[in-house]
Parts: C-alpha cells; structure tokens; sequence
C-alpha cells in the first residue's frame, strides 16, 4: 500500500526539483524574472507534466527506474508535454465531440 504512495511523493518531490531547475535556468539565459509568480508557474507546470508522466509510464508497466527517468524528462521538458496533451484532447474531444471527424478543426 505505501508502495505506491513512496512512488507518487518521488515523483512529486522530483517535479518540483525540476520545476526548480527550470526556473533558475529560465532566470540565467533571461527568459524569466526572478519571482514567487515564475517559480510557483513553473512547478505548476513540473508537476502537471511529471505526473502526467507518472501516469503514462504506470499505465504502461514501465519498472521504477524507467518511471522516475520519464518523470524527470516530461517534468524537465513540461512546455511542451503539457503542449502535447493539450493538443491530443483538443483532437480526441472534436473526435467525440463532432461525430468522428477526428479533430481536423483544432484551431
């Protein structure tokens, strides 16, 4: 039973880790000033996308060392994971939504 919370608050704990490292990188290269705001955005998006992750890599039977390695690169990558999903349910929702077309008008 505590198994898989211990698994769960890893993979929150490394979210936030990597959210960290984010925003810190954000703030070296510019992109991003150094605030509360920023820094509490890009955990936001580390945890979304690391538990997305998370999810998809125990849904698919992966062992613990290639679930926490998908954790950290969708947490670490979360822009664009979140990008993704949010594209696959605007198409899988037009699918559903507009009787099969399969999401040809996602704009």
């Amino acid at each position: 039973m505590f198994a898989n919370y211990e698994n769960l608050i890893l993979a929150v704990l490394m979210s936030l880790l990597s959210g960290t490292g984010v925003f810190l990188h954000g703030i070296r290269e510019q992109r991003i000033s150094a605030s509360l705001l920023n820094l509490a955005t890009e955990w936001v998006i580390a945890l979304i996308a690391g538990l997305t992750g998370f999810y998809v890599a125990k849904s698919q039977g992966l062992e613990e060392s290639l679930l926490y390695i998908v954790v950290l690169v969708s947490s670490n990558n979360g822009r664009e994971i979140t990008s993704a999903v949010k594209t696959k349910l605007i198409s899988v929702l037009n699918g559903v939504i507009g009787g099969g077309k399969g999401g040809a008008n996602n704009g």
